[in-house]
C-alpha cells in the first residue's frame, strides 16, 4: 500500500484527544470564518446565483443553506456552502496552495447536521481535512515550467471526502475508496482558463474554479464509499497517480506523510485580511503600510509601480464585476490607496466605477517577476515590492514576502472580520449566538442547533 492507505489509516485512527488546544483552536476560528463568509456570500449576485442552482436540484431536507435557512440533501447543502464560502474570496490559506476551510466546512456542517454528530466530531474531521489536503497540495506542486502551462487547485475533494468520511466513521478501507471517488469527481485544472492572462479572461468564469462542485462531488465520495462503494484504492500513489491527472510533473510522496501526527498543521491556516485571490494580500499589505507611514493620500499618487510573480494573471486595470475585482491587483492597489473598508461594499457598482478608482487605476504599473514565480512553485512564498512616486518627486518603497511579512490575524480581529461579514444578513444577537456556540463547540453534543442559528430570523 501507499501513500493513500497510509492517510485513510491516520484518519480512521484518529481521535478527538489527539488535538491539540492550538488545533482545537484553529479549528473554532476555522468554522467561524467560513461561516461568516457563507452568510455575507447570500449578498452577492454569484452568491445567490449558487444558491438557485442548488434549490433547483434541492433532494430531502437533510442539511441547510447558510445564511439562507433552506434545507436540501447533503451533496446540495455542500455545493451551496462552498460556494458561498467563496463568494467573497475572502475564505482562508494555508501554504498558498489550499484553501481547506470552505470544502471541510462545507462538507462537514452537511453531513453532520444529518447525522446529529457532536461539536469535538466536527472539529477533529474539519483538522483532518486541513491536514490531509495541504499536505497533497503541498507535494503535488508542478516545476515552474509546468506551472506555466497547467495548474490548479484539483486536490481539495480530498479534504471534503476526509471530513466527511470520518463524521460517517469510514474505516480505513472505505476511506482510501472515498479517495479514489473524490479524485474521479475531482474537475480539470482550469485556473489558467479562470484567472489567466486579463485579455483573454475577462470577464471571469463566476463559477471561478468549481469550488462548489467538489464539496459536492466530496460529499458524495463520502457517502458513497458509506453506502458501500468499493475498489479504486491508491488514487494518490505512484507515475499515474492523481498529480499525473491534475496536470502536475511531479509528487513529493514522502513529504504526504512525513511526520504524519506529529503536529497539526491547520494551525498554519492563514485568515484572509483582504476579500481577494491570496496573492493580492502582500502587495496590497506594503501599499497600506506606505500610506499610513508617509500620510499619503490619493491626491498625492503620481504612480504606482508594483512588481511580483504572475502578474499577467493579476493585470486587470477595468475590472467589470465583483469577482473581476477580486483577482484585480490594481484594485487591490487601489482599495489600499484610497482606505475603503475590507468588506463586501469594495465591490459595490458604486464602487468598482467611482471616478476616483478608475482615476487611480490609470496610475498603477505592473512588472512581472520571473524569479518570484519560481519561488511560489518550490517554496510556497509569495514575493512582491511597491513603490509609489509622489506629485513631490519623492519614489517611497516597500519590500513584502509572505509568510513571512504576514499580518497576524488574531481571533478579536477575526471576531470582528465574522461580526462585519454575518452582520449584513443577521441580527445582532443571532450573530453574538453564533459566536458563542463555536467557541463552545466542544463542548457541544449536536451540532444542530448551530445550524438553525445561521438563518435570518
Amino acid at each position: 500500500m501507499g501513500v493513500t492507505r497510509d492517510l485513510a489509516r491516520y484518519v480512521a485512527k484518529a481521535h478527538y484527544g489527539d488535538l491539540s488546544p492550538a488545533a482545537i483552536d484553529a479549528a473554532k476560528r476555522a468554522l467561524l470564518n467560513i461561516l461568516g463568509n457563507c452568510i455575507a456570500g447570500n449578498r452577492m449576485r454569484v452568491g445567490r446565483l449558487h444558491v438557485d442552482m442548488a434549490l433547483d436540484m434541492a433532494g430531502r431536507e437533510q442539511a441547510t443553506i447558510v445564511g439562507h435557512g433552506a434545507r436540501t440533501s447533503m451533496p446540495v447543502a455542500a455545493y451551496a456552502n462552498g460556494n458561498l464560502a467563496f463568494a467573497l474570496d475572502y475564505e482562508d490559506t494555508l501554504q498558498y496552495v489550499t484553501h481547506p476551510g470552505f470544502i471541510t466546512c462545507a462538507c462537514g456542517l452537511a453531513v453532520g447536521e444529518n447525522f446529529g454528530s457532536s461539536g469535538r466530531e466536527l472539529l477533529l474531521a474539519i483538522a483532518l481535512g486541513y491536514e490531509v489536503v495541504a499536505r497533497i497540495g503541498v507535494a503535488m506542486q508542478p516545476t515552474p515550467q509546468r506551472g506555466k502551462l497547467v495548474w490548479g487547485e484539483q486536490y481539495h475533494p480530498f479534504a471534503g471526502a476526509v471530513t466527511a468520511g470520518k463524521l460517517l466513521g469510514l474505516d480505513e478501507t472505505q476511506l482510501d475508496a472515498a479517495f479514489g471517488i473524490a479524485g474521479t469527481y475531482a474537475s480539470v485544472p482550469s485556473a489558467y482558463k479562470y484567472f489567466g492572462v486579463a485579455s483573454e479572461t475577462r470577464p471571469m468564469r463566476e463559477v471561478k474554479l468549481g469550488w462548489g462542485w467538489m464539496c459536492m462531488g466530496a460529499t458524495m465520495a463520502a457517502l458513497s464509499a458509506h453506502r458501500g462503494f468499493g475498489g479504486g484504492f491508491g488514487i494518490l500513489d505512484g507515475e499515474q497517480g492523481f498529480h499525473v491527472m491534475a496536470g502536475s510533473d511531479r509528487c513529493d510522496f514522502e513529504r504526504i506523510t512525513r511526520n504524519l501526527g506529529e503536529g497539526w498543521m491547520i494551525v498554519d491556516t492563514e485568515h484572509k485580511i483582504y476579500p481577494s485571490i491570496a496573492r493580492n494580500h502582500p502587495p496590497y499589505v506594503a501599499t497600506r503600510a506606505l500610506v499610513e507611514e508617509h500620510g499619503i493620500t490619493p491626491q498625492d499618487v503620481k504612480r504606482v509601480t508594483v512588481r511580483g510573480m504572475q502578474i499577467p494573471l493579476v493585470n486587470d486595470f477595468n475590472p467589470r464585476s465583483a469577482v473581476d475585482a477580486q483577482f484585480s491587483l490594481p484594485h487591490a492597489v487601489v482599495m489600499a490607496l484610497v482606505g475603503e473598508p475590507l468588506g463586501p461594499k469594495m465591490y459595490s457598482d458604486a464602487r468598482l466605477f467611482d471616478p476616483l478608482v478608475r482615476d487611480l487605476l490609470g496610475r498603477i504599473e505592473l512588472e512581472h517577476d520571473t524569479a518570484a514565480d519560481a519561488l511560489f512553485f518550490n517554496e510556497q512564498r509569495l514575493r512582491f515590492s511597491v513603490s509609489i512616486l509622489l506629485a513631490s518627486g519623492l519614489t517611497v518603497r516597500r519590500d513584502i514576502e509572505f509568510p513571512r511579512d504576514q499580518p497576524r490575524f488574531g481571533p478579536g480581529k477575526l471576531e470582528e472580520k465574522f461580526r462585519t461579514l454575518a452582520g449584513s444578513v443577521l441580527a445582532d444577537s443571532q450573530v453574538n449566538q453564533v459566536i458563542e456556540t463555536v467557541a463552545g463547540l466542544d463542548g457541544a453534543a449536536d451540532l444542530r442547533p448551530l445550524m438553525r442559528s445561521l438563518s435570518p430570523a
